[in-house]
């Protein structure tokens, strides 16, 4: 089984590993909101890594199911298609990257 190959647990440990760092990125972000601060940088993170992780396990998956995996009876279909959204929906990343930008003093439009 592709299960028993050395480089898929290697892949499936490092997409575990960039979904807790997410994760834990995501309670920072909640607790600082909870207690007043304003959260927009990490938050901007957040939702920006939460985008291109979403795509990249997806992806991934996909890749070990094979043909299997665009056939429309699996999940993982649904979650390549629907989790495309999460890099669109509530600002693109592009404008994601524009507000981390003005946060470092780095946009042309400065603060």
């Amino acid at each position: 089984p592709l299960l028993h190959n050395q480089s898929i647990h290697f892949r499936l440990a490092e997409l575990q590993t960039e979904v807790e760092l997410l994760r834990s990125l995501v309670y920072r972000c909640t607790e600082g909101y909870i207690n007043g601060e304003d959260m927009t940088r990490l938050a901007s993170m957040a939702k920006l890594k939460a985008g291109r992780l979403a795509r990249e396990v997806t992806d991934s998956c996909l890749q070990y199911y094979g043909g299997m995996g665009f056939m429309n009876e699996t999940l993982i279909t649904r979650f390549y298609r629907d989790l495309r959204l999460v890099s669109i929906g509530g600002g693109a990343d592009e404008v994601m990257l524009g507000i981390l930008s003005k946060f470092m003093g780095t946009h042309p439009g400065g603060q």
